[in-house]
């Protein structure tokens, strides 16, 4: 069994009328099916590091294929572990928030990814199910978005 620690997801977050929305992604049926036995769930973009890639390197591009610019990158004080059946592997997963600008629409490749919406905290825990994806998120809320000011200890750039 492998043990895979270079896993990150990114919370990627807005600002309209001063209140954050996040990005979460469904899973295309293709991908679904080839991936998740067919299963169709919420997601953000999520990926892995390349050697000796600075996180801010890697928010960016993770997100460019999606035309989404990465204004700010936190740390979002949370990782948590899942058993990746696709890969066969344990996976530790790190979480970061990005803040883009409040105009941006994700692109989306059809084969990945068939909606996206951007949601306030409440309705973006609902739509993910997966606890690690939960408590990611209220990290990013409990550091970055929470405060009147996120904690400039954990801004990465």
């Amino acid at each position: 069994m492998r043990l895979n620690p270079l896993v990150l997801d990114l919370w990627v977050f807005r600002r309209r009328a001063g209140a954050p929305e996040y990005l979460v992604l469904h899973a295309s049926a293709a991908k679904a099916a080839r991936h998740f036995g067919g299963g169709r769930f919420w997601q953000v973009p999520s990926g892995v590091f390349a050697p000796d890639e600075s996180v801010p390197a890697a928010a960016e591009r993770l997100l460019a294929p999606y035309g989404l610019p990465a204004r700010a990158v936190w740390a979002a004080e949370w990782s948590y572990t899942i058993f990746n059946r696709r890969f066969a592997e344990i996976q530790i997963v790190t979480v970061y928030a990005v803040e883009t600008d409040d105009a941006a629409t994700p692109r989306l490749d059809p084969e990945e990814h068939a909606e996206h919406a951007w949601l306030p905290f409440e309705e973006a825990l609902a739509r993910v199910h997966y606890r690690g994806l939960k408590d990611g998120l209220r990290s990013v809320r409990e550091y970055v978005t929470g405060p009147d000011a996120a904690a400039p200890e954990l801004r990465l750039r």
